[in-house]
């Protein structure tokens, strides 16, 4: 008993020995934790004074540093003349055979009403419409007022340089890249965020928007240039991908484009931009595919009817107009992007079941040729040239808001149907003047027109070809290599 009354003695001793050990480990730690934070508060100090030394040594560099740059016409990417019409297969036995009903064209759904205009809740506070969704922001209220005085020259574009960086900026910039990550928003989708922010801004003055969009998508991280000739103002943007059909200019090896011009550029000849880079490393925009699921759907309805072996099937679907309004900005790019966008949730739901209502109960050959004869003959055909006046390539939802498509639009959507319904591997194939598809094989099939690719058999599926079924190819292509294989992912 007497020795664990000393145990606990000496254990209490012990203790009372600590508690100013323990106190100046407290104080150590307050001490440490005020020296941390006072070094985090000195890294942003020092981190913002970087910034301001990078913005004023650009400022010196737009006052002086500037030479003419020529455009060049951009460049097309299906240069020779698709058919005015398309061949119908012959059929194998033309005794019992019927005609060929195709679909007339649908009428063109009227365009979405207005997007609500842009609000201002306070002097320094905009709520804007984004594809349906709201978006609002803090901004400096200066932004608004702002006009380019004594015109475009670098003087005046340098003064707006410094007065911009000068201005409180972070609080937007923070916004819209909460607003980019609450959205999923892919790289384009943020630069016309940004442009619907510049045009709430500066409604009416497209000098100004662009001055404001240049600065905004710099501080963002984008890789753009500004240009000016005479009182015009416009921008350049460097994209990863290739854009065709847009003019673009040739600045220190590295291609940028006018891709947000109205008319891609086509009226820009030369025009005067700085001949220095902005001091921190920007990068270009990624458009490898096209994000479908952040717009607030807006619905509108397509009616089908074709034939199949001698039945009439017909459904109705809902696709989203917004997206399709959205999709039109995308400038042109590589055949992949077109094949790898995925359809948007609203034609993933009414779509694809409608279809698969009749492939899930066929084997995998007759539903591929049940899905060619949906796609041959459920959408009128017209040339881009002869519906737009010039080249225009669709996405999935695109196919089903425009009264007529061609060639590379129904490769894109049957293959997207193919993937999405039966898993079957596709590939895109790009003739001289003619886009189609391929499927990969199982076996060898007689009679087939078939292509290798990567060590895999792939038989023709030709969605053009009105009425053939798969393995047939249009007799003008059936005994050449395509002039590229496009993998779909």
């Amino acid at each position: 008993m007497r020795a664990k009354r000393k145990q606990q003695m000496l254990q209490f001793v012990a203790g009372l020995m600590c508690l100013p050990l323990l106190a100046q480990a407290q104080n150590d730690f307050e001490a440490f934790r005020r020296q941390q934070a006072q070094g985090v508060e000195q890294i942003k100090n020092d981190f913002s004074e970087y910034k301001e030394q990078q913005d004023r040594e650009f400022a010196g560099f737009l006052k002086n540093q500037w030479g003419e740059f020529k455009t060049s016409a951009g460049k097309s990417r299906i240069k020779e003349p698709k058919p005015q019409q398309v061949p119908v297969a012959p059929s194998p036995d033309k005794a019992i055979a019927k005609p060929v009903v195709l679909a007339p064209a649908p009428a063109t759904p009227p365009p979405l009403p207005p997007q609500a205009k842009p609000v201002t809740v306070a002097g320094d506070e905009l709520d804007l419409v984004f594809y349906g969704n709201s978006v609002k922001l803090t901004f400096d209220p200066q932004w608004k007022s702002y006009r380019l005085k004594g015109g475009a020259k670098p003087e005046t574009i340098s003064n707006f340089w410094t007065q911009m960086s000068g201005s409180k900026y972070a609080a937007s910039i923070q916004a819209i890249n909460a607003t980019r990550s609450k959205l999923k928003l892919d790289d384009w989708a943020s630069v016309i965020l940004w442009r619907d922010v510049a045009r709430a801004l500066q409604p009416q003055r497209e000098t100004e928007q662009n001055l404001l969009l240049w600065f905004f998508l710099i501080k963002s991280g984008y890789d753009v240039r500004l240009g000016y000739y005479g009182a015009d103002v416009f921008l350049f943007e460097a994209i990863t991908q290739p854009v065709y059909s847009t003019k673009y200019t040739r600045v220190f090896k590295r291609t940028y484009y006018a891709a947000l011009a109205k008319d891609h550029g086509n009226n820009i000849r030369a025009f005067y931009s700085y001949k220095s880079d902005y001091p921190l490393k920007l990068k270009p925009l990624d458009i490898q595919s096209a994000d479908t699921n952040f717009t607030k759907a807006e619905l509108f309805e397509r009616k089908f009817v074709f034939n199949y072996e001698g039945k009439e099937i017909k459904f109705t679907v809902p696709y989203d107009r917004r997206l399709v309004e959205y999709m039109g900005s995308i400038p042109q790019s590589e055949f992949e992007l077109y094949f790898d966008t995925d359809g948007s949730a609203a034609i993933r739901n009414s779509l694809l079941p409608a279809l698969k209502k009749y492939t899930a109960k066929m084997g995998e050959e007759e539903a591929i040729n049940f899905l060619l004869a949906f796609v041959q003959k459920a959408f009128a055909y017209k040339t881009d040239k002869e519906q737009f006046g010039y080249e225009k390539y669709f996405f999935v939802e695109e196919s089903l808001y425009f009264p007529y498509n061609d060639c590379e639009d129904r490769a894109v959507i049957f293959s997207w149907l193919v993937r999405e319904l039966l898993g079957v591997k596709v590939v895109g194939l790009l003739y001289p003047n003619h886009m189609t598809t391929a499927v990969e094989l199982k076996g060898k099939h007689k009679g087939y027109v078939t292509i290798e690719h990567e060590g895999k058999q792939f038989a023709i599926a030709d969605p053009t070809y009105i009425g053939a079924a798969l393995g047939m190819a249009m007799p003008s292509y059936a005994k050449y290599k395509p002039k590229r294989v496009v993998d779909i992912k």
